[in-house]
């Protein structure tokens, strides 16, 4: 791979993880609507028409590539995708709790915890470098520790100075933490898709593409499990009718909320793609700290932090760097 081709796989893998990292930004602004209208656009977005539309129009002949995979990879893919919705969800309501940066922060470092050693003990045959792998776990379990304590300290910082105090503070916490273990197994589903991708490969699909064909059975098993918690939102609160209510501002929001997410995605798989074998090694820890910083970054911004001390946020600060030479621990373990 010549150096421009390099750059260019490292400007995708970049743009991706910046575009994942703001997807819920939109949702602080969208005052007509409430969370289940606004998640359920995003679901839609993200999970069906985007993804389906672009796999459907690369991979040749995607309906008889499902009809003659193994049933039971197929089975298993769409209940993991459901169970992965079902992480959706919950980071959702958790981001929504606990602010885009400690919400973030949490649910992606024990996903990739638990992603990271599923595969592990599933797959047949792992090669690890054991002295990179078992620190880099190590310190993002630390990581982790660090920035929910920061994430308790702020919440005593706003209430001694006053302010107002996110609502369930422990409560998120308790959702991030199922949403983290739900979200690990969107990489289990992709692990025991090889028989669809194989399919999709002999049927001359793109080699990218290949790897990718699974995503509308995965994606739209978690569709299934965001639309039945949002409908069922929807009917408890009355809130159905919202969507006629809603001005261009919330329509444009949740359309941009599911591209940005799914197009970071898709930016992400490209890139490392063409980096080769630098992708899960280089790629993949990149993409993951960029989400994680650029989440940060921004809830800072939007005065998620305002009314914490210095102390608090030196703490968070600390948490992410630790959690960010972590993921660059264990991705050049591999």
């Amino acid at each position: 791979m010549n150096e421009t081709s390099f750059a260019f796989a490292i400007l995708l893998v970049t743009a991706g993880g910046l575009l994942t990292g703001s997807f819920a930004v939109p949702m602080k602004y969208l005052t007509r609507w409430r969370w289940e209208n606004i998640w359920l656009l995003y679901a839609l977005m993200a999970m069906v028409v985007i993804p389906t539309g672009v796999i459907g129009g690369v991979v040749p002949n995607l309906a008889d590539i499902y009809s003659g995979a193994p049933r039971s990879a197929v089975i298993g893919v769409l209940v993991c995708g459901y169970f992965w919705g079902l992480g959706s969800v919950t980071f959702g309501i958790g981001v929504d709790r606990l602010g885009m940066g400690l919400g973030f922060s949490l649910i992606m470092g024990i996903s990739t915890l638990l992603g990271t050693l599923l595969p592990f003990f599933l797959a047949e045959q792992v090669k690890l470098k054991t002295w990179l792998f078992a620190p880099g776990l190590a310190l993002l379990l630390a990581g982790v520790a660090v920035c929910g304590y920061a994430g308790n300290r702020r919440e005593t910082d706003v209430s001694s100075n006053a302010g107002p105090a996110r609502r369930g503070f422990r409560t998120g916490l308790l959702i991030c933490l199922v949403s983290g273990v739900m979200s690990s197994l969107f990489n289990v589903g992709m692990m025991i898709s090889r028989p669809v991708q194989d399919l999709a490969s002999k049927a001359g699909a793109p080699e990218w593409a290949s790897g990718n064909t699974v995503w509308p059975i995965l994606l739209g098993g978690g569709f299934l499990a965001n639309v039945s918690y949002c409908g069922y939102l929807l009917r408890k609160n009355g809130t159905a009718g919202l969507f006629l209510k809603g001005g261009w501002k919330e329509w444009a929001g949740g359309i941009t909320m599911g591209a940005f997410w799914i197009g970071g995605v898709m930016m992400y798989g490209a890139g490392a793609f063409f980096m080769g074998e630098l992708g899960p090694i280089l790629g993949w820890p990149m993409f993951t700290s960029l989400i994680i910083v650029c989440a940060y970054f921004l809830g800072r911004l939007t005065g998620e932090w305002s009314g914490a001390g210095r102390l608090t946020v030196r703490w968070m600060n600390t948490g992410i760097g630790v959690i960010v030479l972590s993921l660059f621990l264990i991705g050049f373990s591999r």
